[in-house]
């Protein structure tokens, strides 16, 4: 049951960078007046199931790992980084829902909402290696 949680974070987070360089696509388009196109509809879609993704499995680990072992904090700088980033997943989920429930010309909010993102997907990169760490510490005997 705990691989659950590993598994779903790698596959969600190798998602999260084809999110993004569907949004590079916006920033060109928009910032640097490059004619491509921006595939609006599936940025927005896949943006959410990351954000979604990323939000229950985080629930799902630390529960598991309360569960199962008493304290959601035993895998220290991991869980401390998941923590980190339950804001970042609220801010863009929203972000990413006023622009595309609002469509208009914008210029900060989309970057508010990019950065905000890179950060996120940073982090989780971050947390692929942290949780490596925690695998070879709890899971693999």
């Amino acid at each position: 049951m705990l691989w659950i949680h590993p598994v779903l974070q790698l596959l969600c987070t190798l998602l999260g960078l084809y999110v993004l360089g569907l949004g590079v696509q916006r920033l060109r388009a928009s910032h640097l007046k490059h004619k491509v196109l921006f595939n609006w509809k599936r940025h927005v879609l896949w943006g959410k199931v990351v954000l979604v993704v990323w939000f229950v499995a985080f629930v799902w680990g630390a529960g598991m790992v309360r569960f199962l072992w008493g304290s959601s904090d035993l895998t220290g700088t991991h869980f401390v980084v998941g923590l980190v980033m339950l804001p970042l997943l609220v801010t863009g989920y929203a972000t990413g829902h006023v622009l595309d429930a609002v469509k208009k010309r914008r210029t900060v909010l989309p970057l508010v909402h990019a950065l905000n993102n890179v950060l996120l997907l940073g982090l989780a990169l971050t947390q692929i290696w942290t949780g490596i760490g925690v695998i070879k510490l709890f899971l693999i005997p």
